[in-house]
C-alpha cells in the first residue's frame, strides 16, 4: 500500500532560498521538469511579500538560479519558469525519482521547503530521509498516512496542513470574539511562519466552505 509523507526540508543551498529569505515571498511549485535530474526546470507560483524584489533577487543575487522567466502575472501572484543552476545543491529531485516517490504538493518559504510525497511502500519511505540527510539537508518528517485516512481531508477536501491549522486555530480560540490567540501564537504552536499559517487558514476555509456548501 502506498503511503503519503509530509516533510520539511531546510538548507541554504536549496533553490531560491536566498531570494525567499530576503523578500518574504512564498512559492507553490506547480511542476518540475528535468531532462537532467540535477538541473530541473521549476514552474512556481510566487505570492506574498515583495514580488518585484523577489524577481530582482532571483535574477541577480541567487546563485541557485540560472534563469527566471515571468510566465504569468495575476496581480497578487506570479508564475515563473525557473532553470535551476548547475551549482545548486539539489538532492531532492533525483532522490524522488530514484525511490519512485511522486510529489503531491511543494511549498517553499524562508522557513524551508514543505513537501507532500507519495511513496510506493514503507521501505521506499524509510530509505528516503537518510539519503536526503546525507546531502546535508535538515529533514523533519511531520506526518505519515495512507491516502484513505481521514487526516488527508475526508469529505471536505482539506489538505493535512489546512486541517492541522484549522484545528489549532479552533483549539486556541483564534475564531472566538474577542480572539484568544493571534496568528503569531498559531505560528509558534505549529512551528511555521505567520504567513504560512495565514495562507493555510485562508485556503482551508475556502476549501471547507466550497465543499461543505457545494
Amino acid at each position: 500500500m502506498s503511503l503519503i509523507a509530509e516533510f520539511t526540508f531546510q538548507h541554504a543551498g536549496l533553490p531560491l532560498m536566498s531570494a525567499l529569505e530576503s523578500t518574504g515571498v512564498q512559492l507553490d511549485v506547480e511542476q518540475a521538469v528535468a531532462a537532467d535530474p540535477d538541473r530541473p526546470v521549476l514552474f512556481v507560483w510566487a505570492f506574498g511579500g515583495d514580488l518585484d524584489a523577489f524577481e530582482t533577487a532571483a535574477t541577480n543575487e541567487d546563485d541557485t538560479v540560472e534563469t527566471i522567466t515571468l510566465v504569468e502575472d495575476a496581480g497578487d501572484r506570479r508564475l515563473y519558469r525557473v532553470q535551476v543552476s548547475g551549482s545548486t545543491e539539489m538532492p531532492l529531485y533525483p532522490l524522488d525519482d530514484r525511490l519512485q516517490a511522486s510529489r503531491l504538493g511543494v511549498t517553499s518559504s524562508a522557513d524551508g521547503i514543505e513537501a507532500r510525497l507519495r511513496f510506493p511502500d514503507r521501505a521506499s519511505l524509510s530509505e528516503y530521509q537518510p539519503l536526503v540527510e546525507q546531502k546535508g539537508v535538515n529533514v523533519t518528517l511531520r506526518r505519515v498516512y495512507g491516502e484513505s485516512d481521514a487526516v488527508f481531508g475526508g469529505e471536505y477536501g482539506l489538505s493535512a496542513k489546512q486541517r492541522e491549522a484549522l484545528e489549532a486555530a479552533v483549539a486556541a480560540g483564534y475564531f472566538e470574539v474577542p480572539r484568544r490567540a493571534s496568528l503569531s501564537d498559531l505560528a509558534e504552536d505549529l512551528g511555521v511562519s505567520t504567513q504560512a499559517v495565514s495562507e493555510r487558514l485562508r485556503r482551508g476555509i475556502t476549501t471547507l466552505v466550497e465543499n461543505a456548501l457545494d
